[in-house]
């Protein structure tokens, strides 16, 4: 078994082993499968991570839910280890916060009635039952033990596991979209 600390090297290596073309290619699959997906279509709010250079890209799916949907983007809050999210009117409300992750500014507005939202959950690696090799953080873990919403991971392929190692307090995703296959774990 192999522990999370090196797992967690094992798949930035492999996303910083991608170029920039592979990458991009791959960003935008992952992103078309779930702009196309019905439960996308169906939802009225869109809670997503802003991404970072490591993640697979969420840039073009808030532009898009921009246009039609309320779009909550996440801000981990200075004192304690918890997170919120906020609406954002456009990417113009995101500037740069803790851990140098892009997150929305004060005046954005508080969101805590989050009905008829998908939440897209950012992770290193997926395994094929829907749980989730995350940042070590913990602030997704903690979030989704209270979310009734559903829960959509972005994933590379090659970056997709059959098992991963997971806690009692782990919470899988309902389905995995990636550059080649979508997975759907609870129908």
């Amino acid at each position: 078994m192999t522990d999370k600390k090196t797992l967690r090297k094992h798949f930035k290596d492999i996303r910083s082993g991608m170029s920039l073309n592979e990458r991009e290619q791959a960003d935008k699959a992952v992103q078309q499968a779930l702009l196309s997906s019905r439960e996308y279509k169906d939802c009225s709010m869109v809670l997503a991570y802003v991404s970072s250079d490591i993640e697979v890209s969420t840039g073009e799916i808030i532009s898009e839910a921009l246009k039609s949907k309320t779009v909550l983007c996440p801000r981990c809050e200075k004192s304690g280890n918890v997170m919120h999210f906020y609406k954002i009117e456009s990417t113009d409300d995101l500037k740069e916060g803790r851990f140098g992750i892009f997150e929305p500014d004060e005046n954005c507005e508080l969101c805590s009635d989050l009905e008829n939202a998908v939440c897209i959950v950012p992770a290193l690696s997926y395994d094929k039952n829907g749980y989730r090799l995350g940042f070590g953080m913990g602030f997704y873990d903690r979030f989704l033990a209270d979310f009734k919403g559903l829960k959509l991971g972005l994933c590379y392929e090659n970056c997709l596991s059959e098992s991963l190692v997971h806690d009692s307090y782990d919470i899988p995703v309902d389905k995995i979209f990636t550059d080649k296959d979508i997975y759907t774990i609870n129908k």
